[in-house]
């Protein structure tokens, strides 16, 4: 058995549909699908309902899921432990965080971790989605990601220490231009929907923004004009005038915040973390001191 179907199974119990979890997994639809045929063919039964939208496991799927979590965590913190015990102590420190972190956020993290690293270190960066898989993959030592406790960056993380770094805010922005704003029209009305700069619907900021919309019981109408699951991006789109964009509040720097503005009221915000995650065990004593220097630098 490849221990990549066991990985395919989560990312398809966690997304419920076929396609989202390919793309996740960054292959085709087909081999995915096969992937799981295989997994269901070594176990001997099927553990997806065929046919169901969203996907719904078999009693067989439920009862596995456990399984299969607790086995890829074992087999992946076994690799972490075999890889870290080939470095000696001025080995790198790995980090992983998304693009959008690492503009806002990496100066600060720098500034605490090079005090307490001998060594030098690594940045894996990429959109929320990669970084949090190579993270998980036992690529990187700490991630640090946006996290909302309603919405869980990844169902994985929860067996994983978590630190709250500080406190962001996922909002809508617009272009300061008041006669742009006003023909937006924003929060749009089923003649007249607003136009929309979305992401891609594998992004985890556009899990943010449904969920935005399930908490207001409102339907939003828009019209997407343009769709990147990269926040810089979107950023640009906005500040060109193309329409309303959810952004974290820690990607508008000063330049940017002359340029958009947040639009609409506080019912179309969302309270968000920006957090540092570890695995519980067997990362060593300099990945503790660094993960003890985060830990004073936020009490302070």
């Amino acid at each position: 058995m490849d221990v990549r179907w066991l990985e395919d199974f989560l990312a398809l119990v966690e997304l419920r549909n076929f396609t989202r979890a390919a793309e996740f997994r960054n292959v085709s639809q087909a081999a995915f699908s096969r992937r799981i045929q295989s997994l269901e063919q070594w176990l001997g039964t099927a553990l997806v309902v065929k046919g169901a939208v969203p996907v719904r496991l078999t009693e067989a799927g439920e009862q596995f899921r456990e399984n299969a979590q607790v086995a890829v965590e074992r087999l992946l913190e076994a690799r972490s432990s075999i890889r870290a015990s080939q470095f000696d102590v001025m080995s790198q420190v790995r980090i992983a965080m998304p693009n959008v972190l690492a503009r806002s956020e990496f100066k600060q993290v720098l500034g605490v971790i090079g005090r307490k690293a001998n060594s030098s270190f690594s940045v894996i960066v990429g959109t929320t989605s990669d970084v949090v898989a190579r993270y998980l993959a036992g690529d990187a030592d700490i991630l640090f990601a946006h996290d909302c406790r309603a919405i869980p960056t990844h169902e994985s993380l929860d067996t994983h220490e978590r630190l709250v770094i500080r406190s962001d805010r996922f909002m809508p922005y617009a272009t300061r231009d008041e006669s742009r704003r006003e023909a937006f029209g924003f929060p749009g009305t089923p003649r007249q929907p607003f136009p929309m700069v979305a992401y891609s619907h594998r992004a985890y900021f556009a899990r943010l923004f449904e969920h935005v919309l399930e908490r207001s019981h409102c339907a939003l109408p828009h019209k997407v004009r343009v769709q990147c699951d990269m926040s810089d991006v979107l950023k640009e789109v906005i500040v060109a005038g193309y329409g309303v964009g959810w952004l974290p509040e820690s990607a508008v720097d000063e330049a940017a915040a002359e340029q958009i503005a947040p639009i609409g009221g506080p019912e179309w915000c969302l309270d968000v973390d920006i957090c540092a995650f570890r695995p519980r065990a067997g990362q060593g004593p300099k990945i503790e001191g660094i993960w003890q220097a985060l830990q004073a630098d936020m009490a302070s």
